[in-house]
């Protein structure tokens, strides 16, 4: 399938990736527990030269800040907090969830009642994932896998997430395909991602280039609206909002946080009284609510097509 023509691809190329002649998911039948969901799965194909591209010992030890202030903690637990509220998970449910990284979302997705599948590339956040799935004794299942193909008959899936994940795949309109195919025709899709044209990052950009108009010295690392090295796109609600339609039916487009990236906003609220930046983070997420292409992060409730 090719990439749309509005999607510009930046690949990482520096970490060790699978071979491209190997099998992509050689221990994914493994992670599966019980008859009941081995019916599900097919083996994805072995000739595929985009599975170079995946990485399958990314870490997310460099995701969260060593100074974490009230914005940033704000923001993550909201972003838990929205897609767990809009996966609205039902007993018996059968849920994937495409990137899970730890398991933190499907392990509180299993705990409401749905028999939950977290797919994952990386062998360092699988092992991560299901030390919190034995902490919590969730019933959650990990398998490896990848978004671009996935290991599930059509129409066989109730609900599938995928936050955060998307902007780290070589091909992200096949995750997104791939959804579309594996949904049951009443099922949902919760997709969320970061805004890199949010309201917080466009006022930063501003702020550091009269900086350095006014000859102030550049700050040293990484600014939070650069894309990180991890990431192979860079999203925005207009970028997002047509990958999606392109393949689903988009139901609802919410935001979540308003004013991450703001240079020294962090700090400011950290100076502030708890329940002072709590209220003002609150406003300002409301109003982020509805209006996703300013926000910090977007939100896509999707079924199919």
């Amino acid at each position: 399938m090719r990439t749309p023509f509005f999607l510009s691809l930046r690949l990482k190329r520096s970490n060790p990736m699978i071979h491209p002649h190997s099998d992509p998911l050689p221990s994914m039948e493994r992670g599966i527990e019980g008859d009941c969901l081995v019916v599900l799965l097919r083996r994805t194909p072995r000739n595929d030269s985009r599975h170079s591209q995946f990485d399958l010992e990314w870490d997310d030890k460099d995701v969260v800040p060593e100074v974490v202030n009230p914005d940033v903690n704000f923001l993550f637990q909201r972003m838990n907090e929205v897609v767990l509220e809009k996966a609205a998970p039902i007993q018996g449910e059968m849920i994937v969830d495409i990137g899970c990284g730890r398991g933190i979302d499907g392990v509180e997705l299993a705990k409401r009642g749905a028999v939950v599948i977290g797919l994952e590339p990386s062998s360092v956040m699988i092992a991560h994932a299901k030390n919190h799935i034995s902490e919590n004794g969730a019933g959650m299942s990990v398998v490896r896998g990848v978004g671009e193909h996935l290991p599930f008959q059509a129409q066989s899936l109730d609900k599938v997430v995928c936050k955060g994940a998307l902007d780290h795949f070589p091909e992200p309109a096949m995750v997104i395909s791939q959804i579309g195919m594996a949904l049951k025709p009443e099922g949902k899709a919760i997709v969320a991602i970061a805004n890199f044209e949010s309201l917080g990052f466009k006022l930063g950009r501003m702020v550091w280039w009269f900086r350095k108009r006014l000859g102030f010295k550049p700050l040293e690392g990484r600014m939070p609206w650069e894309v990180p090295e991890d990431h192979t796109y860079k999203f925005d609600y207009s970028l997002i909002s047509r990958l999606v339609r392109s393949y689903l039916k988009v139901e609802q487009v919410i935001g979540i946080s308003l004013l991450f990236g703001l240079p020294w906003w962090g700090i400011l609220l950290a100076k502030c009284p708890r329940k002072i930046s709590l209220a003002i983070l609150n406003s300002l997420d409301r109003v982020a609510r509805y209006l996703p292409s300013f926000s910090d992060v977007i939100v896509l409730r999707c079924r199919p097509k």
